[in-house]
């Protein structure tokens, strides 16, 4: 009974843990984004710049942060995950950070059952192939998902004429 408690009490102190690590990058984000949105109200004031430009330039990372989230959600949305999708920010002109990159981890490993594995590679395959512009990892995925499921295939007729 001990060791049981002993166990529930350890995750839950994880997950508290984790719940906290989650709090403090949000503090840590809004103070990033705080300092330097100061400090760019220091420069810009002083400078000079075409307010066309400065426009264009923010309209750029707003659509690369839109884009850059749809298409790590996509992947998310079409497999199963072992973590939260991760982003890279960049802080534009503006101070404000945009996402720039990001990455899934999809869960990969393999069930057993064999229609549940080839099944669950066709779920890969598909979730890394998903968006229209394939970045090299993505494609690197989708190939070696697909290479893993002929292999389960041929592996499942090698056994059917076998016998």
């Amino acid at each position: 009974m001990e060791a049981l408690n002993t166990t529930q009490s350890a995750s839950s102190i994880y997950m508290q843990l984790a719940q906290k690590r989650a709090e403090l990058a949000s503090v840590d984000k809004k103070e990033l984004e705080k300092s330097t949105q100061d400090s760019y109200d220091k420069t810009a004031s002083s400078s000079k710049y075409d307010e066309k430009d400065y426009e264009r330039v923010i309209e750029k990372f707003k659509n690369l942060d839109s884009e850059t989230k749809a298409h790590e959600q996509l992947h998310a949305s079409r497999a199963a995950t072992t973590t939260p999708i991760n982003y890279n920010y960049q802080v534009g002109p503006d101070g404000k950070l945009y996402a720039t990159g990001g990455s899934v981890r999809f869960d990969t490993s393999i069930p057993d059952d064999e229609a549940s594995a080839n099944l669950k590679l066709q779920q890969l395959q598909d979730a890394a192939s998903g968006p229209s512009e394939l970045s090299s990892a993505d494609a690197q995925i989708a190939r070696t998902a697909n290479l893993n499921r002929l292999l389960l295939q041929s592996q499942e007729q090698g056994v059917e004429n076998d016998s």
